[in-house]
């Protein structure tokens, strides 16, 4: 069997087993509601959305790109961290051993598989607010901007987060990850420089926040200023890293089945 064969194969089933996990519908669903609910519990916003007709189309996106990437990234990493693990615990990983075809592709189509299903709720929520912005404008580049934000902004960080979800918890216990993982996203994204040292102010924010800024002129997060070519340095930064962290752990599993 191919690589890419294995590789499709092993995407299509993990995007299957995935997306029909009532914890992911579940869990994307309860922190989608506490992003709305702060979102209409902050002065203004209401009115503000009542009126985006007036407001600049690009900057108003931008903007829920943003709020879209606050805090579901961490959904993200905590619906991922067990997918390795489950497969050790459950002895598949053994049987899979034993079957022909690539070894590396059945580890990307895992990660690919995954971590796109568990980003489908995440795409329907946002494809939600692009369509308030379109009621309210009657603007159809709204959905032009919106591929370009999404692209740009969510999807390199997602995919660094999805590469870290599956390979840290191969060496660590997942509820450790998890825990680790949840007081990373708040030090390392959303926490503005203040006496402490962070990663939030730099180009390895998974957040996004250097494209946004440089791309689309507007962000939330603790970019105070970056240019375009900071945006794309950022942004390939991010997928080097996604494809390092995915290459080490072949590596690491390649070294185990040669030690058993």
């Amino acid at each position: 069997m191919s690589l890419f064969a294995t590789f499709l194969g092993a995407l299509k089933y993990e995007f299957r087993m995935q997306v029909r996990r009532p914890w992911l519908w579940i869990t994307m669903g309860l922190i989608q509601l506490i992003i709305l609910g702060f979102m209409f519990r902050t002065p203004g916003v209401l009115t503000m959305i009542q009126h985006l007709k007036g407001a600049p189309i690009v900057a108003t996106t931008a903007y829920w790109t943003n709020i879209v990437n606050y805090l579901l990234p961490v959904a993200v990493a905590i619906l991922i961290a067990d997918r390795l693990p489950r497969d050790k615990r459950t002895r598949v990983q053994e049987i899979l051993t034993t079957l022909p075809g690539s070894a590396a592709g059945r580890l990307w189509g895992k990660y690919l598989g995954s971590t796109l299903a568990t980003l489908l709720p995440i795409l329907i929520f946002y494809i939600l607010g692009i369509l308030v912005i379109f009621v309210q404008t009657l603007n159809a580049y709204v959905f032009l901007v919106a591929i370009a934000t999404f692209a740009t902004i969510i999807l390199p960080g997602m995919l660094l987060v999805g590469a870290a979800a599956i390979a840290i918890p191969a060496l660590i216990w997942v509820p450790l990850f998890q825990f680790l993982f949840v007081g990373y996203w708040f030090w390392g994204n959303l926490y503005k420089p203040h006496g402490i040292p962070t990663l939030s102010d730099t180009i390895l924010t998974p957040a996004g926040g250097y494209m946004s800024r440089g791309f689309f002129g507007v962000t939330v997060f603790p970019v105070d200023r970056a240019s375009a070519g900071q945006g794309l340095l950022s942004m390939l930064v991010l997928l080097g890293l996604a494809a390092l962290i995915m290459l080490a752990l072949n590596g690491y599993q390649q070294w185990q089945l040669r030690h058993q």
